[in-house]
């Protein structure tokens, strides 16, 4: 008995089918059918039945089965190990981001791994929060920064909050409301709005807090890139809601004041799934990650310091 029996015998078995379990292991159908029929000579047993029409497991089959999962478990474990152990990862590092992540520098964050691990080629891509979650649940890619309540996920997660940020209202230097401490939501609500996509997750953050109060923003521009939305402000054609460090950035002159009397907040959060065997480039990753943003707590730029979990 080897490996690649035990292979053959799952994935027959997953698919129901020696023609679709050659296209997935790359085989000729014959060398499927004599594969199978080898092992059931060797254990004196008949692990499938067949007909013109299905392929089933046997009693002894599955427990065959049974095993054949154990053992190629056990062997993708020991590969992973010793990859790891051996310090030489390698393969694909998949991330998904939404900005803005505050003062977590993502990108520092990133390079840094890369000087650790040269090997690994580092894929990432930026998306909606709805669109990075779907793409977690389907592992097309190994974690993602985007703007969620980490308690809000659900069991299918696993996420830790790296940096989270106050919102603040831009505004023209002379507006009139650059005289007050703070800016409501009912003043908010009174003036034109520059803001962002629909599906924008701040865009949604910020419409969510002011229809607690029956309050509905009076948008009168929507762009998808945040130094328009800044010169916009800056020319007098509205104001917008920011996160403190996209405000506080050089750019055309705009002042700003905070969202009070109740603060606003953007969370910048890394999520994984949950119940997913992480790869050992994902592992090394999370575990620099959340390390950062531990490192990011502890200089007290961060409003809230992160659960450091590896899955």
């Amino acid at each position: 008995m080897e490996l690649r029996h035990l292979r053959t015998i799952a994935a027959v078995a997953r698919h129901g089918s020696f023609t679709k379990a050659g296209e997935e292991l790359h085989l000729a159908q014959s060398a499927i059918s004599q594969q199978i029929r080898r092992l059931e000579a060797e254990l004196g047993i008949q692990v499938f039945t067949r007909s013109s029409r299905s392929v089933e497991l046997t009693a002894e089959g599955r427990l065959v089965l049974d095993y054949a999962h154990r053992v190629l478990h056990e062997v993708e474990g020991l590969q992973n190990e010793l990859e790891e152990l051996s310090g030489l990862l390698r393969g694909e590092l998949k991330l998904g981001g939404m900005y803005p992540t505050g003062l977590y520098d993502l990108a520092d964050v990133i390079a840094d791994f890369h000087t650790r691990h040269p090997g690994v080629a580092i894929h990432m891509v930026e998306r909606t929060q709805d669109e990075l979650l779907d793409a977690l649940r389907s592992d097309e890619l190994d974690a993602a920064f985007t703007a969620v309540d980490p308690d809000a996920l659900g069991e299918d997660f696993a996420a830790s909050l790296v940096f989270e940020e106050e919102f603040v209202v831009a505004l023209p230097v002379e507006h009139p409301l650059t005289e007050c401490d703070h800016i409501t939501y009912e003043q908010l609500a009174a003036e034109d709005l520059v803001t962002y996509r629909e599906n924008s997750a701040l865009r949604l953050r910020l419409e969510k807090a002011m229809a607690k109060l029956g309050l509905e923003p009076r948008n009168a521009f929507i762009c998808t890139e945040m130094g328009a939305v800044r010169a916009l402000v800056s020319k007098g054609l509205g104001v917008a809601v920011l996160p403190r460090s996209i405000a506080a950035d050089p750019g055309p002159a705009i002042t700003f004041r905070p969202v009070g009397p109740e603060l606003l907040t953007w969370p910048t959060a890394l999520v994984w799934r949950a119940d997913r065997r992480q790869p050992p480039a994902a592992k090394a990753f999370l575990q620099l990650a959340l390390q950062r943003a531990e490192d990011t707590g502890r200089d007290g730029r961060s409003g809230t310091p992160p659960v450091a979990l590896v899955a």
